[in-house]
Order: C-alpha cells, then sequence, then structure tokens
C-alpha cells in the first residue's frame, strides 16, 4: 500500500512538473522573441525618421535610441561575466553597475516624451508606442529585480 501511494504522489509530481516546464518555455520564447523584436523595432524606427526626415525627431539621444537595445544587451552579457568572475574569485560584485540598462531604458522613454509631448507628427507609429511602453516594462522589470537580487 506504501509503494502505491508514493508511486501516485511522484506521478502527479511529474505532471506537475511537466506544467510548469510547458509554461516556463512559454514565457522565456516569449520574452526572447519580444527582445529580438525591440532590436528591429528600435533600428528600424529610427531609420524611417532619419528617410522621411523628420526634423522634430533630431535629438541626441536619437542614435541612442536606434543602437541602444545592442549596446545594452552587449553590457549586460559582460555584467554577467564579470559578476560571475568576481563571485569566482570571492570579492564583492559592484551593484552600482546593474543600473546601466535602466539608464538606457530613461533615454528611450525620454526621448519618445519628446516626441510625443512637440506632437511629432511624422514620428506617430505603433513602433513609438512599443518603444515607450516596452521600455516602461523594463524598467518595472529590472527595478523588481534589483530590489530582489539587494535582499
Amino acid at each position: 500500500m506504501v509503494k502505491k501511494i508514493n508511486i501516485y504522489n511522484f506521478r502527479k509530481f511529474r505532471n506537475k512538473f511537466k506544467v510548469m516546464f510547458i509554461f516556463s518555455l512559454i514565457i522565456i520564447y516569449a520574452l526572447i522573441t519580444l527582445y529580438l523584436s525591440k532590436f528591429f523595432i528600435h533600428y528600424f524606427y529610427i531609420k524611417e525618421l532619419e528617410e522621411e526626415k523628420c526634423e522634430c525627431s533630431k535629438d541626441w539621444k536619437k542614435k541612442w535610441v536606434q543602437y541602444g537595445p545592442f549596446i545594452n544587451v552587449f553590457v549586460g552579457y559582460l555584467l554577467i561575466f564579470f559578476q560571475y568572475k568576481l563571485i569566482f574569485l570571492k570579492k564583492k560584485v559592484n551593484k552600482i553597475a546593474h543600473f546601466i540598462p535602466i539608464i538606457f531604458s530613461f533615454i528611450y522613454i525620454s526621448y519618445i516624451y519628446k516626441l510625443i509631448k512637440t506632437d511629432c507628427v511624422c514620428s506617430e507609429n505603433w513602433k513609438r508606442d512599443f518603444i515607450l511602453f516596452f521600455t516602461i516594462f523594463t524598467i518595472i522589470f529590472q527595478l523588481f529585480c534589483i530590489f530582489l537580487s539587494l535582499a
């Protein structure tokens, strides 16, 4: 009788594990797809503004918005590499470096907000809204992760 109960519990646990594994894969693939689309949307949105010769979109932040996601991922991988290297060497990890991606996000938001505030007609596009809302989501997620890492 004891063996049957243990096998039943194991099967029940295994089924729950399969569901959680599939659910986590779906979330991971969705996030990867969103981040990959973010690269292309940022790059081609600024490219379209340049092709239209949009005067109200000229700003120093324009190139940062266009190439920022690529730089952000590169910096993120460097942070991961150095963080694990420092942990392996048993040295203290600098938490200030985690704010670099948030700085990029604030540049994106301030640029898009400037376009919205100046009522730039040539910049009105679904890509502008995507950049704004996805960046806000990213900031909230990054701050949440930073607070969890500080705890």
